[in-house]
This record gives C-alpha cells, sequence and structure tokens, in this order.
C-alpha cells in the first residue's frame, strides 16, 4: 500500500466513514461561526478585549468537560453525539437572528458560545471515544489522526464559505449563521446510519462521578508521557488560537483592513494546513511523529513571529500560513501520540481532559485581547511567540526523560507493537519483565527491536492484506 492509502486507512470502515463525514460537516458549521463570533464581536466595539470575551464562553469546556468525560465512557454513544449535533443547530439559528435583526451584544455572543462550549464537552469525548469500538486497534493511530484532518478540512470549507458569501456576496454575518445550520439536515442523517451505538459500561459497575472523573485525571497525570503531552496540547490550544483573537483588530488598526478580512486569513490557514494533515495522516504511526512534532511546534512560533512582522497586508497573507498550518500539525500529532498511548477504557475521560483545553483558551482569550489593547496587537503576538517556545523547550526535555518508557499494556501502540512482532521474520525480544524490586529479578527493559510508533506505519498495511485472503 502506498503513502496515500495509508493516510486513509481507516475510512476503509463503513461506520469510520459514516461518522468521520458528520464530523467534518458539524465541524464545518462549527469552525464557520467561531470565526465569525470574533469579527461581529469587533464590529460593534473595535475592541481587542471585546473579541476575546465573545469568545469566553468557551469556558464552559474547563468546567463541563470532565463531567463530559465520564459520561462519554458510562453510555452508548451515538444518543450523545445526536444529541450534541441537533443543540448547537438551535444555538446557531438563534445568534444567526439576532445578528440580523440588529439585537445581538458582546454578552449575547458570550452567551452563545458558553452554550457551543458546553455541547462540546459532550460531543468531543463522546465522538473520539467511538471512534475506538469503531476500528480495530491497529487503525485507532490513523483514525484519530483523520478526525483530526477533518478538523483542518472544516478549516477550508468554513473561511471560503464565510469570504464568499460575506465579503464577495455581502451578506449579513446572521445571515451565514442561519446558512450554517443547514448543514445539520446532513449531519443528523449521517450519525443516524452508524450501524454501532457503542459501549455502555454496566450499570453495576458504574462508581461515583467524581470518583471517575478523578481517576481520569489521575491516570493522566501518573503516566510522564501522557502528563508531559497533556500540558504540552493545552499551551498549543491557548496560544495558537491566540491568532485567532488578535487578527481582526489587527488587521483594522496595523493594516487599515475590515474585521471581516479575518475570514481570508483564516481560509489561508486551512488551505495550507489541509495538505499537511494529508501527509501527517500516514505518518503518524511512523518513528518520524516525535520530531514532527517538536518541528510543527518552533513552526508555529516562527510562524506567529512573522505575522507580528509583517510589514504588509499582502506579506501578512503569505506568513500567515505557517502559523495556521503548523498549529493544526502540532495539534494533530499531540493528540494523536497521546491517544495512541492512552488504555480504551479511558479514552472519554482523557479526551475530556484534552478538550478544557479549549476552555482554559475561553479564560485566556481576553486576556490576549486587553494585553493588545494596552501594548498593540504586533507586540502581543511576539509575547505568544515566546510562550510557544519556552513550551517546546520544557516538551523536548520531558520527552527525553520519557523516551525509554515501554507502551502501556492494553494501548494500540502495544497492540501494533505485538503484531508487528507476530509478522517479523526474526524471533521477537522476550516481552519485558516487571520491574525488580530486590535487584535480583529479570530486567525491565523494553526490546529496542519495534518501535511501537514506527509499526503503527505497517498495520494497515498488514491489515488490508488479510482483507484480501
Amino acid at each position: 500500500m502506498d503513502r496515500l492509502g495509508d493516510s486513509f486507512a481507516a475510512l476503509a470502515v463503513r461506520d469510520f466513514r459514516l461518522l468521520w463525514a458528520g464530523s467534518l460537516l458539524a465541524t464545518t458549521a462549527f469552525m464557520t461561526t467561531f470565526i465569525l463570533v470574533p469579527i461581529v464581536a469587533y464590529e460593534i466595539t473595535g475592541s481587542y478585549a471585546a473579541s476575546g470575551f465573545a469568545q469566553a464562553g468557551m469556558v464552559a469546556q474547563l468546567f463541563l468537560g470532565p463531567f463530559g468525560g465520564v459520561i462519554a465512557d458510562r453510555y452508548k454513544k451515538k444518543p450523545l453525539v445526536l444529541g450534541s449535533q441537533i443543540i448547537p443547530c438551535g444555538i446557531i439559528i438563534v445568534t444567526g437572528f439576532l445578528i440580523v435583526t440588529d439585537n445581538i451584544t458582546v454578552p449575547l455572543l458570550f452567551g452563545s458560545t458558553f452554550l457551543m462550549g458546553g455541547t462540546f464537552s459532550l460531543m468531543g469525548p463522546a465522538r473520539q471515544s467511538w471512534v475506538v469500538e469503531l476500528v480495530p486497534p491497529q487503525l485507532i493511530p490513523n483514525a484519530v489522526a483523520l478526525q483530526n484532518m477533518s478538523i483542518n478540512i472544516a478549516a477550508v470549507f468554513g473561511p471560503m464559505m464565510a469570504s464568499i458569501l460575506v465579503l464577495s456576496m455581502g451578506l449579513n454575518s446572521g445571515v451565514l449563521y442561519l446558512l450554517v445550520a443547514c448543514l445539520f439536515v446532513v449531519v443528523v442523517p449521517l450519525t443516524t446510519m452508524i450501524s454501532s451505538s457503542g459501549k455502555a459500561t454496566p450499570p453495576e459497575q458504574r462508581k461515583p462521578m467524581r470518583a471517575e472523573m478523578a481517576a481520569g485525571l489521575s491516570y493522566i497525570t501518573s503516566r510522564p508521557q501522557l502528563r508531559s503531552l497533556w500540558l504540552f496540547f493545552m499551551m498549543i490550544v491557548v496560544t495558537g488560537f491566540a491568532l485567532q483573537t488578535l487578527i481582526p483588530g489587527l488587521l483594522n488598526q496595523e493594516f487599515g483592513r475590515a474585521e471581516s478580512e479575518a475570514t481570508v486569513v483564516a481560509l489561508i490557514w486551512g488551505i495550507v494546513a489541509l495538505p499537511i494533515n494529508l501527509v501527517l495522516a500516514g505518518l503518524v504511526g511512523g518513528r518520524l511523529a516525535w520530531p514532527l512534532l517538536f518541528l510543527s511546534a518552533i513552526s508555529l512560533a516562527l510562524g506567529i513571529w512573522l505575522t507580528a512582522a509583517a510589514p504588509g497586508y499582502a506579506i501578512l497573507l503569505i506568513v500567515s500560513g505557517v502559523a495556521g498550518g503548523a498549529r493544526s500539525a502540532v495539534m494533530l500529532l499531540n493528540q494523536t501520540i497521546l491517544m495512541s498511548n492512552t488504555n480504551p477504557a479511558f479514552f472519554g475521560r482523557v479526551m475530556s481532559w484534552i478538550f478544557i483545553a479549549f476552555g482554559l483558551q475561553g479564560i485566556l482569550a481576553p486576556v490576549w485581547g486587553l494585553v493588545a489593547d494596552a501594548i498593540g496587537g504586533r507586540s502581543t503576538l511576539y509575547i505568544v511567540g515566546l510562550v510557544v517556545v519556552i513550551g517546546t523547550g520544557l516538551m523536548f526535555l520531558s520527552r527525553i526523560r520519557t523516551r525509554h518508557i515501554p507502551p502501556e499494556a492494553g494501548t494500540a501502540a502495544a497492540s501494533i507493537a505485538a503484531d508487528s512482532a507476530d509478522e517479523s521474520p526474526t524471533p521477537p525480544a522476550e516481552p519485558a519483565a516487571a520491574p525488580s524490586t530486590n535487584g535480583t529479578g529479570p530486567q525491565a527493559a523494553p526490546s529496542p527491536a519495534v518501535s511501537p510508533l514506527f509499526a503503527a506505519r505497517l498495520a494497515p498495511v498488514a491489515l488490508m492484506e488479510d482483507q484480501k485472503r
């Protein structure tokens, strides 16, 4: 199988293909509205801080996210995903009517994003944990990567829709909200067509919600690799999405352009991100995953600084693609590596703790806006880029300390490593023994013969070959 086949291997599974298509259209709707929120807020007030405050409603994920993870692990996924698609559709319609009738305010935009953030707290963990049940373990890294890639495809379709309808045709942002809601007419039927509803934890096995939330957090924090990746992901989100907060004001104050042209910048982000993610979807299981993670993070910092230093609008459009492409790449790589090393029993809860990054971004969005009002958008972006560099350095040091830790039994990484060892023409190394407490037992060093992440590249090939027989 060629590299392109590796990139789309998980789409051979029918149910995953339906889930992926529905996720793509739903995310296109969400991405379009998220792009419009800071634009509408800036149009109302002319303030960086107002743009940030309007997006601060995503703080709902910070408080509700952990609950969403427990719910996703307890109950069947299909009803949860359907509900979290229908509710945002209604929110988008109401917000659109408020904009069209000139009744929208920044507090109302905050309320809209708060409600959307609350539904994301349920939809994100439920949808991602459903992936584990729809594809075989060997395809989990590829499936997670494809789910992330759907976000970046939506990042092309969403801004493209906004650019054409708002800038070229002069449509009101509220009308675009109403048109976006129509996408759910397709999304909901696609979800209902999925044959599997997902597994549910038997009631007698359920623990108190608070205990299960704590167990999910403890699972991440007690494992050095997962803990570092989790913290790194949060840093990337709060800095990478600072661009989205600051771009409307930057265009208006530094370049004399309409704030609505932020849709053009977002379109460039998506266009650059799409081919990058297409390539990365076939590489996430290889041993290049970690080096690419660090390269993408440094490229993000560079792109933010280039955006801050852009002398003119045309240059801004060119260099902003570096930041947009790198942001999507580092998020895809980070989440895929993390979930490949997560036990499926904790998938929903781990995803919920990952997604609180967007809630944290909601808190910091108005902070970035206030700083920009005080010292200017360019200076603020220089600070944002510096934070990315420092965070990447800390993540690199953590990787050096933890790179020899073997994958946990039951994870996709461990399963892939085992399958690859079974297919190897040479006898596999003895499995690592449990560490000895008295120093006389067998050594616990993992075998260097097969890298779990490198083996992930080969797994889809083996799976497809088995299907041909």
